[in-house]
């Protein structure tokens, strides 16, 4: 296999995805009081975060139906009760298309429970718990994968018409192969939204860099950027930090990442999408990039530098 077929592991050629969740306990001094994760297997529990960005009161007007979500990630736990609701439409496992897109690591199974956990009388519940899922497998048990991987699954995105792609992973090397595939996702219309890398203060990293791309950096819950955030092409930031959401093996855990904060937004964009026209968007016309970025800076709060910067982009997207 060449190398420049190879995809994102943490550093080096290798085009490392991720370490894009990190454990939940090293960044919660600035956070709320823990959540009980006990209490997920007795009652739904709506994370912190969803009452401070106004999802909670969004929920009147939509929870994302219609709407549909690619999730290219490592896969997701196909028997948690919290998932196994009628919005997950297909999985595909395009590392071996002959097996079920089961999530070895459970960061995927993280990534759709934030966005869309069934809204249900035990565990967490998803931003957008009505919209429809599509789990797209393109990453081991490593959280590696290969770009060719990703190539192929945005084109399966362009032929099944998905408005909303979430790829919670990161290299610090563009590669040419991804651009172009990218660009092409973008102009058919499809929404992507990418964590920046968690590189501690570095650079954001690839997908997030690419200018179709909606980057996504992460905020405590006092609004300060995470310690393990990264700077430049920044779009919007979300919150990242302590989050409580699904994982591997039917369970629940706390965890904290750039990654995070991208489903977030996911989840977010959803809401918009299922009801655009509450946002002065036709919707008889066309979604592009531009068009719901347009919304979301309206809707989001400016930190840091006033206007736009390299830290927290246009700021915290919330419904006012």
């Amino acid at each position: 296999m060449h190398k420049h077929k190879k995809l994102f592991l943490l550093s080096g050629a290798i085009f490392a995805i991720l370490s894009s969740i990190l454990a939940a306990n090293l960044y919660m001094s600035n956070n709320p009081p823990t959540q009980n994760l006990q209490q997920a297997y007795k009652k739904q529990i709506v994370p912190w975060s969803y009452k401070k960005l106004g999802i909670t009161k969004m929920w009147k007007f939509t929870k994302g139906k219609n709407v549909k979500i690619a999730i290219l990630d490592s896969g997701i736990d196909l028997n948690h009760p919290d998932l196994k609701g009628a919005n997950i439409i297909k999985t595909i496992n395009f590392i071996d298309p002959n097996k079920p897109a089961f999530d070895e690591t459970g960061h995927g199974t993280f990534i759709a429970g934030i966005i869309a956990a069934q809204n249900n009388n035990f565990g967490i519940v998803g931003i957008a718990p009505d919209a429809e899922i599509f789990i797209l497998k393109i990453l081991n048990k490593k959280l590696e994968g290969k770009v060719d991987l990703v190539i192929r699954a945005l084109d399966w995105c362009i032929k099944n018409k998905i408005n909303i792609v979430n790829m919670s992973f990161s290299t610090s090397s563009d590669n040419p192969k991804l651009r172009k595939a990218v660009s092409k996702a973008a102009k058919h219309g499809i929404i992507i939204v990418a964590s920046a890398r968690n590189s501690f203060g570095s650079k954001a990293g690839f997908p997030a860099s690419y200018p179709e791309v909606i980057s996504v950096a992460s905020v405590n819950y006092k609004n300060q950027i995470s310690l393990f955030s990264s700077q430049g092409k920044i779009d919007f930031c979300s919150y990242g930090e302590n989050i409580l959401s699904t994982t591997k093996n039917q369970s629940y855990k706390l965890s904290s990442g750039n990654s995070v904060a991208a489903a977030h937004l996911t989840g977010m964009i959803a809401l918009i999408l299922s009801k655009p026209e509450k946002w002065g968007l036709n919707p008889k016309n066309s979604m592009n990039k531009d068009k719901i970025c347009n919304v979301l800076i309206k809707l989001s709060k400016d930190l840091g530098e006033k206007g736009k910067d390299n830290i927290f982009g246009y700021g915290l997207v919330r419904f006012k």
